[in-house]
């Protein structure tokens, strides 16, 4: 029918003729191939685990143990699937474990494994904030313990360079039915690792109210607003991780700055008030001590602020409430609390150059001692 179709048996070189009336055609060769090539890999990733010299490091996948190695500072893993893997690290009776999850052959993955050390100050922010998640920082860690912290930015009109100075603990999980749990309280400053002076930080106007002044409660003599709505707590502390610009927010380290938690506090939020509604929350990063904070008992701010909130564990013991000038520490500092005075309306409560509990004008500079959780 002018053409026709063959079936062949198998693969290889054939030749096609055709007779047709005792004519035979001419002769062709026809090649037929079912040889094929492809190229088959293995998925393989690695997994690159930092963890203390010494440490033995497990590596497990849905609850199956694989591979352990010894680290020398890292240990490297090569795994064959994807998926979740479980890496613990072990030493000295302490243990610590992360997770790594596996979705590409061409990615290198990383992990670091750090354990908690009795000293504070050897731990990173992020094993501190990880220790307070579980509520475990008194297990190993004491009231007044502390953290270096180096401060580079400017804070209202004060600019700091490289100035090294120490956070140290004021309370564990404090106030946390109405704060938060998984929470350890610190407060800045103190000039040494052990020893030294504590501090507060104070601008060029200090004890004054020129236009420069940055640490005061608000730029006009009033108090109107409490602490919500002070110059204080929005432009000096900052409100958010995200604004950071002439706050203290922009001068701590970043690391410390993404282990910071937000807290819970109560304060009177109206002012001149001695009415229980006047005393309500906000949500805080950075925040200055109220009175009842530090001295456990009112004298000036609203009476009703003692219900919702504790004394520090750290005043509480008896430590001195006196803070020096951070660049003339043989200076003792007016430092600022949050409360206003609920008996007028131009002042907030401070602590005196002798630890004593008084209050001053809302537009004046006073020393600046913030507290926060991690």
């Amino acid at each position: 029918n002018g053409s026709c179709v063959l079936t062949l048996p198998e693969a290889g070189t054939w030749t096609v003729t055709a007779t047709r009336s005792g004519q035979t055609s001419d002769t062709k060769t026809v090649s037929v191939v079912d040889s094929y090539a492809v190229t088959l890999t293995f998925f393989s990733a690695t997994i690159t685990v930092t963890a203390p010299s010494g440490a033995v490091v497990t590596l497990k996948k849905g609850g199956s143990t694989g591979d352990s190695k010894t680290s020398a500072g890292t240990a490297v893993f090569t795994v064959y699937e994807t998926g979740e893997y479980t890496v613990e690290a072990t030493q000295g009776g302490q243990s610590t474990s992360g997770t790594v999850n596996v979705v590409s052959s061409t990615t290198s993955y990383a992990i670091t494994l750090s354990f908690v050390s009795d000293t504070l100050n050897e731990n990173s922010w992020d094993t501190i904030s990880e220790v307070s998640d579980a509520g475990q920082g008194g297990n190993y860690w004491a009231i007044g313990d502390r953290k270096q912290v180096t401060l580079n930015g400017t804070v209202g009109s004060l600019s700091l360079s490289n100035f090294s100075t120490y956070a140290f603990i004021i309370g564990f999980n404090h106030n946390s039915g109405r704060e938060g749990s998984g929470r350890i309280h610190f407060q800045l400053a103190k000039t040494a690792l052990s020893g030294g002076t504590d501090i507060c930080f104070t601008d060029g106007s200090y004890n004054s109210s020129g236009s420069s002044a940055a640490f005061r409660m608000n730029t006009s003599n009033t108090n109107s607003g409490g602490w919500k709505d002070s110059y204080m707590r929005n432009n000096i502390c900052g409100t958010s991780k995200s604004t950071t610009s002439g706050r203290i927010m922009g001068a701590i380290p970043a690391e410390l700055r993404n282990a910071l938690k937000s807290v819970t506090k109560y304060t009177n939020n109206n002012g001149s008030s001695s009415a229980s509604s006047a005393v309500t929350a906000t949500t805080d990063y950075f925040f200055l001590l109220s009175e009842y904070e530090v001295f456990g008992n009112i004298t000036y701010s609203n009476s009703y602020e003692a219900n919702y909130q504790q004394q520090y564990a750290y005043y509480s013991a008896g430590n001195s409430k006196v803070k020096y000038r951070h660049n003339s520490t043989g200076s003792a500092a007016y430092w600022w609390l949050r409360s206003p005075n609920a008996g007028n309306s131009n002042n907030f409560v401070n602590v005196n150059t002798d630890g004593t509990v008084n209050n001053n004008n809302a537009n004046n500079s006073l020393g600046f001692a913030p507290g926060f959780c991690v």
